[in-house]
């Protein structure tokens, strides 16, 4: 089965037009509505515009219609559902979803400090109070390896039931700032309106085929590191993770910080040895089986480009 990791998901890619049209509503005096000479831009036709970009021009397919409004610093009032709001974390704001003849949903979006455990840990604690807990169906198996600076460090769901209301949450990492939290707060809805919505707590189909287990422990890059995901393979006796670095560090540096979230994962160092533009080691990689690992990592002729690789495989096929 091949992966290819990264990129973010629809949620957030609306919200980040929305609030980016809200917040430019505090400079109209930069912003014109027309050609040279226009008058600046109101701050209702900046949200008007924000709304219109963010809802959905076409009717849903039980031909129901959808609106939205922005609500700055501040969560949807009467949205039907109390969201918890960790320590020390400023609210940007949120948005709220109405289709007719269903109840409406909203996203808020968050900074909050700490490390991604800590806001997972949080929710799960907070929304547990509220009943609604991590969905108890067999999960898609999470990809180990490299983990690209694009997309969410963490991505949890929380249901009530197998199907509506849940919560998602899904925490963005920050080189020196707080973490970009997005929630999605999804309510129950009438049999009629329910029919047309999925919900990620659903049962429905069965568990997923059985898996190979999972070899590959997640690798996160250095603070300041630029880190892309080019891929990873998953099946059979071999699993792969390939990435590209931006930095100025060494081979030498960068696999010596790799190597000590390896071995924090449980993995035995059995050699290596680094001499640019190479760095490389070998490991015995924990759990059943005879499975064996390598990283390896390249100084490209291109400035401050670097190429990673972590393979774990079984020679004889055994152990998975």
């Amino acid at each position: 089965m091949r992966l290819l990791l990264g990129g973010l998901t629809a949620v957030a890619l609306t919200l980040v037009i929305a609030f980016t049209a809200v917040e430019l509503a505090s400079q109209v005096g930069d912003i014109r509505g027309g050609g040279q000479g226009a008058a600046p831009a109101s701050s209702e036709d900046l949200a008007e515009l924000a709304a219109r970009l963010v809802a959905p021009p076409y009717p849903m397919p039980d031909g129901s219609t959808q609106t939205v409004t922005l609500h700055p610093a501040a969560l949807p009032p009467n949205a039907g559902f109390d969201l918890p709001i960790p320590p020390g974390s400023h609210l940007v704001g949120s948005l709220l979803r109405q289709r007719t003849n269903a109840n409406p949903s909203f996203d808020a979006v968050l900074d909050v400090p700490g490390n991604a455990d800590d806001v997972t840990s949080f929710y799960e604690r907070e929304l547990g109070k509220k009943g609604l807990t991590p969905p108890q169906i067999p999960q898609q198996m999470q990809p180990g390896g490299f983990q690209g600076s694009i997309g969410p460090a963490k991505g949890s769901t929380f249901c009530k039931g197998d199907g509506l209301p849940y919560v998602s949450v899904s925490v963005f990492s920050r080189l020196n700032a707080a973490n970009d939290v997005r929630v999605h707060f999804e309510p129950a809805q009438s049999a009629s309106a329910q029919q047309f919505m999925g919900s990620p707590c659903s049962q429905k189909g069965g568990p997923p085929p059985a898996m190979t287990a999972q070899r590959l422990p997640a690798l996160r890059a250095p603070d300041g590191v630029v880190l892309q995901s080019s891929g990873a393979s998953f099946g059979g006796p071999r699993q792969q993770s390939d990435a590209v670095a931006n930095t100025s560090k060494t081979a030498a540096e960068l696999e010596s910080f790799f190597a000590q979230q390896l071995a924090a994962a449980g993995w035995t160092r059995v050699a290596g040895a680094a001499n640019a533009p190479l760095a490389f080691s070998t490991w015995k990689v924990p759990g059943d089986g005879d499975w064996q690992g390598v990283l390896i990592v390249l100084e490209m002729p291109s400035k401050d480009r670097r190429s990673l690789m972590l393979r774990a495989e079984s020679p004889t096929g055994f152990g998975y």
